[in-house]
């Protein structure tokens, strides 16, 4: 078995594809039967563009589009054309030349030539589908299989006209992080100048479909009756002097940039509730993170996982409104959310997506 990655994100690039695939490809080289595994991704300054182990071959080949975290809009465009002509002009001979004989792409790559070069590669392709971002329809006539990480991805998928036969479900992969010592979580916080004030949190890319905006207005009427409260906001922000002047107008709220995931994952235990109002999630790790180190969270909406195991912390509708009123039903209660984190161990997803790879190919 020859497989060939396709991601935009890949170590030391960080965010949910980085992660997924960080976690994964480690444990796929492990088994007998995986011959030599090739991950395509982008060029990152300062990482070397073609490295080896063992069975493992990384090709920062792709120009850097996706790791950018904000830029004018016709960079923006450049990158994504450069992107498009470089799948064109040398995917089918990269498959050809590493003898691949499968190929599982992050279907954050998307259009018309890339589509294309994977028809023209010859090969079985598996899409994975891990947000709701990417029109499932564009997909019939290029991948043989459609992964996706959570139901709600997969009902989204079906009723957007992929043809179910052709869907697999394989959960996020997922190991409960260790809480860690009180004293460590307070050392964090005082390195990023956090206080003792109560705050609320938000881990993620800084975008409109992750309701960045309407949390800072929701935050603004729920704040004027918890004044000691802090809204702190933590990820890459990929929407420019737009956000940087909301975050300016919302008095208590406080933007930290990246930061660490060690850092995340201890701000995340020091916080009262982990908000993610997002419109486009497939399953977030940011909120199965948090209810394994023990605290409330308040979920986006249309995820079945949540609904079914913490429905109390679950948005309705992604509107200023519904998380105010979020925001005071779970302060309020003495409840804590739930989930059962068994079905996403790492192990268990690896062997599922390595069963998907014989089927493929047989």
């Amino acid at each position: 078995m020859r497989p060939l990655i396709i991601t935009a994100l890949y170590p030391p690039a960080v965010g949910g594809a980085a992660t997924y695939f960080g976690d994964i490809v480690p444990r796929l080289v492990q088994y007998d039967d995986a011959e030599q595994l090739t991950v395509l991704t982008e060029h990152m300054p300062g990482q070397l563009r073609q490295w080896t182990k063992d069975k493992l071959w990384l090709l920062r080949y792709l120009p850097t589009h996706a790791s950018l975290a904000q830029c004018h809009w016709l960079t923006h465009a450049m990158t994504y054309v450069l992107t498009q002509l470089w799948f064109t002009m040398h995917l089918p001979g990269l498959v050809r030349h590493f003898r691949i004989d499968l190929i599982h792409f992050h279907t954050r790559y998307r259009g018309r030539l890339f589509y294309t070069a994977l028809q023209r590669s010859d090969v079985p392709v598996i899409a994975d589908l891990r947000d709701k971002m990417t029109d499932p329809a564009r997909l019939v006539n290029v991948a043989d299989l459609l992964l996706c990480c959570g139901e709600g991805v997969q009902r989204f998928a079906i009723e957007s006209g992929f043809p179910s036969e052709r869907t697999v479900l394989i959960p996020v992969a997922f190991d409960p992080p260790v809480p860690k010592p009180q004293s460590e979580v307070q050392g964090v916080r005082q390195r990023y100048s956090l206080g003792g004030q109560p705050y609320l949190l938000f881990v993620g890319d800084i975008t409109y479909n992750k309701g960045v905006y309407d949390l800072l207005y929701a935050y603004e009427r729920w704040q004027a009756h918890h004044p000691d409260f802090q809204l702190v906001l933590i990820g890459t922000n990929r929407e420019g002097k737009r956000f940087v002047n909301r975050l300016k107008q919302t008095k208590g709220a406080t933007y930290l940039g990246y930061v660490p995931h060690s850092d995340a994952l201890a701000l995340m235990q020091g916080a009262e509730i982990v908000v993610l109002p997002s419109r486009s999630e497939g399953l977030p790790t940011v909120i199965l993170e948090a209810i394994a180190l023990g605290r409330k969270v308040i979920c986006p909406p249309n995820i079945p996982e949540f609904d079914r195991h913490s429905p109390a912390f679950v948005l309705p509708a992604v509107t200023p409104e519904a998380i105010t009123a979020k925001l005071i039903q779970v302060l309020g209660s003495d409840a804590f959310p739930h989930y059962t984190f068994e079905e996403h161990s790492l192990s268990r997803v690896v062997s599922q997506l390595l069963d998907v790879y014989h089927v493929q190919r047989c």
